[in-house]
């Protein structure tokens, strides 16, 4: 979130069963509604993830990344 109000867009990565935490921790800070990617299971939340876990769970969120990263803005 500090990236964004520096005008650096950003997404953050949480795992969903650290959602709740990341809304509140949002509500807190003033950004109410931030929107973020989810990392859903079966990966655990610790992210202690092999390689190949890593390749998938990136292969899956790019897409979301991307979309995140680029709504609203000219290129």
């Amino acid at each position: 979130m500090e990236l964004e109000w520096a005008g650096i867009p950003s997404v953050a990565i949480v795992h969903e069963s650290m959602a709740g935490s990341a809304r509140a921790m949002a509500e807190v800070s003033g950004m109410r509604g931030y929107e973020f990617v989810t990392v859903p299971y079966p990966h655990i939340p610790l992210a202690m993830w092999s390689d190949d876990e890593i390749a998938e769970v990136a292969s899956e969120l790019a897409p979301q990344l991307l979309a995140r990263l680029t709504e609203g803005r000219v290129t």
